[in-house]
């Protein structure tokens, strides 16, 4: 508005100034006046003068209207108030809470997790803590069938003491024909220790085994070592082979080959050995720790034969044949076990030449339970030079519940 204004202004200001040129005129009769002449000249070029003026003025007046516009122009902070549109501050700002946030969220839980695992946890009432293996540590290498005991020397980190009423269970593994329980023999405070010994015996066979035994409490508070409820106490063993036969002139042990003979009851064939003591089947094993009738464990070899059930039960063994040499005897000593009060048995020796079939008687035995044994010695010098199967057989004699019957030692031995 202000630009249109000075235009008009101008404008009228030229228009003035040509009407005021034009009032300087003369006439065609006038005489040249060289005065007014040169009057005319002055105003000519005076309104000559004046328009160049009037021009760059109105030039100037354009160009000032220019510049002073432009603000209106470029007054783009209108259109440029860009920061309602670049205030994404609104975007941002949706992502700072969420950084900003997170403190809350990880500060919340962290109060009461610290209270929590500051809190003390109460020593419970029976724990126990290993101290050391005071005989046969991990991994002792035994013979098959080696009796031996088996200490562990623990500590009571609880709160109750252990009296007699607690003792020393087995869990699992191989048991080493040791007892199911050991009760404990005096009482053990909180802070004191404790000597557990096991007498055991290892597996007549060969390789790696391992026996695992917890502690029972009153109320069925089972518990092993390190923290409650804890782990077992273990024994590791390795057998390495079996023990050589106390008679320096064996030439056959029927004992350490017991396994190359054909097994059957009056039921069927059986496995050598038997898993575990079966009196319904029938077993064969054998030990190198056997338990006499009157409680005694001996350090002589000895093969397990348990008939199966049966009126008829038994069980025979047929071994390989064997080349007799003048002056050789059968030598074994015959037995039942320990705590076998029904145990009646008896025993039979026999064979039979290879390639015939006729079987030949060379003794019986009748055995009970009597805490007594039958030492048997049969010269064989008459069977010379002949290739001789031999027959091991045991029969129930009445109620089989309690047969288990032994052949201890039981060899060819030629002095």
């Amino acid at each position: 508005m202000r630009s249109i204004i000075i235009k008009i202004l101008i404008l009228l200001l030229v228009f003035g100034l040509l009407l005021s040129a034009c009032d300087v005129s003369m006439t065609a009769t006038e005489e040249p006046n060289p005065q007014l002449v040169a009057t005319v000249m002055w105003a000519t070029v005076s309104t000559r003068l004046t328009q160049i003026a009037v021009g760059t003025m109105i030039a100037e007046a354009t160009q000032v209207a220019m510049y002073t516009a432009t603000p209106t122009v470029t007054e783009t902070p209108t259109i440029t108030v860009t920061p309602s549109i670049t205030a994404t501050p609104t975007s941002t700002l949706t992502l700072a809470p969420t950084a900003t946030n997170t403190p809350i969220y990880t500060n919340t839980p962290v109060t009461p997790t610290a209270t929590k695992t500051n809190t003390p946890i109460p020593t419970p009432c029976n724990q126990a803590a290993f101290v050391a293996d005071v005989t046969m540590p991990d991994n002792s290498t035994v013979y098959a069938g080696q009796s031996f005991y088996k200490t562990w020397r623990i500590k009571n980190t609880g709160t109750c003491n252990w009296t007699t009423a607690y003792s020393l269970y087995f869990l699992s593994g191989n048991s080493f024909s040791a007892p199911a329980s050991i009760p404990f023999t005096n009482t053990v405070k909180p802070g004191e220790t404790i000597d557990l010994t096991i007498p055991m015996i290892s597996p007549s066979s060969t390789g790696d085994f391992t026996s695992n035994w917890m502690i029972a409490g009153p109320n069925s508070s089972n518990f092993g070592v390190g923290t409650a409820p804890g782990t077992a106490l273990t024994v590791k063993i390795k057998v390495t082979a079996i023990p050589p036969n106390h008679d320096p002139y064996t030439v056959y042990d029927f004992v350490a080959n017991y396994c190359s003979g054909q097994w059957r009851t009056n039921a069927s064939f059986i496995t050598c050995p038997t898993t575990g003591y079966d009196y319904k089947n029938g077993t064969i094993s054998r030990t190198f720790s056997p338990k006499l009738e009157d409680g005694t464990i001996d350090d002589e070899g000895a093969l397990i034969t348990i008939p199966s059930y049966g009126g008829d039960g038994f069980i025979q063994g047929q071994f390989p044949q064997y080349l007799v040499h003048s002056g050789d005897r059968f030598r074994a000593i015959l037995l039942c076990t320990s705590n076998a009060p029904k145990c009646s048995v008896t025993f039979d020796l026999s064979y039979k030449v290879n390639g015939t079939d006729t079987v030949t008687s060379l003794g019986t035995w009748d055995e009970i339970s009597d805490k007594a044994f039958t030492s048997v010695d049969i010269d064989l010098s008459a069977l010379d030079g002949q290739s001789i199967i031999f027959f091991l057989k045991v029969t129930s004699k009445s109620d089989p519940t309690d047969d288990f019957a032994q052949w201890m030692a039981a060899r060819i031995t030629h002095p």
